[in-house]
């Protein structure tokens, strides 16, 4: 009897303050696929980011550019994975003295600290969890994702009214990360920065847990960005004086990964690594695209946010 395997075409798609990006992809044999890719711009005035207030200023303008995104693809895309903005979520990791029984009264406890470390009343967040680590003394570590009630609905309502339920939804650095996993030592300390045009993600890394998170939104200039990284990365230290990060993995949006690799090189006497895109996955085409690599980059959330759906 002939027995046939169907590929699983994933869709996952980002959504950031320009534009909508989609990908589908498969899985081909060690590597990714990446069947079609599509950027479709935002009409100006369409979205704001912001964490406190109305981010889609145009919900039909919205709409359609996200129907638009899908138009061409290819299986059932009701489900989806789906990369918000940084800016519209704040990641942190927090501790807690033992956690609740339940998954309810431990988002009831994470919402209290919130409102007593943040200021935002309990009943207007909506929080997302993980727990990363614990030790014999019952402490807990958890990666907590807050994000406002009425500004996580908008985007909730527009997709909902294009027939659209994402089945996993992270923020954009979350999911790049997610993405290089794989590469990251699992013994040492290390961290991993995600670049974005506007946003850096900042991560370390002991022995593979998560030890540190810091993601921070772009100032007036390139000059100032690179100040605020290189300032981070300093808090980071004289936090913990006693780890020393043997190597910063660097991933990034925005391409130009040799210029990239020379400015960290003389900001830091850390080893710097690139991430390399192409190593995971490959662009399907009739033919070898040149600029594989710096085009696959614009995509790594999007492509991460599809990934999410096997997991």
């Amino acid at each position: 009897m002939w027995k046939f395997t169907l590929q699983k075409i994933l869709t996952g798609i980002e959504i950031n303050e320009t534009a909508v990006n989609m990908v589908q992809i498969e899985r081909g044999g060690s590597r990714w696929r990446l069947l079609q890719s599509k950027t479709v711009p935002f009409p100006e005035g369409t979205v704001n980011l912001s964490y406190k207030t109305n981010n889609i200023l145009n919900p039909d303008h919205f709409r359609e550019t996200v129907k638009e995104a899908l138009k061409d693809t290819e299986g059932n895309v009701s489900s989806i994975g789906l990369s918000l903005p940084n800016d519209i979520v704040k990641v942190s990791i927090r501790k807690y003295d033992g956690l609740p029984d339940s998954d309810s009264e431990t988002e009831k406890m994470i919402s209290w600290s919130t409102e007593k470390s943040l200021h935002f009343p309990e009943k207007s967040t909506k929080i997302a969890y993980e727990l990363i680590d614990e030790n014999d003394d019952e402490e807990k570590w958890m990666l907590v994702a807050i994000g406002i009630k009425d500004v996580i609905r908008e985007y909730e309502v527009c997709l909902k009214e294009l027939k659209l339920f994402p089945k996993v939804v992270r923020p954009s650095g979350i999911n790049q990360f997610n993405f290089f996993s794989s590469d990251m030592p699992v013994t040492g300390t290390h961290a991993f920065l995600g670049l974005y045009e506007n946003y850096f993600t900042f991560l370390v890394f002991e022995d593979a847990k998560l030890k540190f998170f810091h993601g921070f939104k772009k100032g007036f200039s390139d000059l100032y960005f690179f100040k605020d990284i290189d300032m981070t990365m300093q808090h980071f230290m004289n936090a913990h004086p006693d780890k020393e990060v043997e190597n910063l993995y660097i991933g990034s949006q925005v391409a130009f990964h040799k210029e990239i690799e020379e400015v960290f090189q003389n900001l830091s006497d850390i080893n710097i690594v690139i991430m390399d895109e192409s190593r995971h996955i490959k662009a399907v085409s009739g033919k070898e695209e040149k600029n594989e690599r710096e085009k696959l980059s614009y995509f790594i959330s999007a492509i991460g946010a599809a990934q999410s759906l096997l997991q």
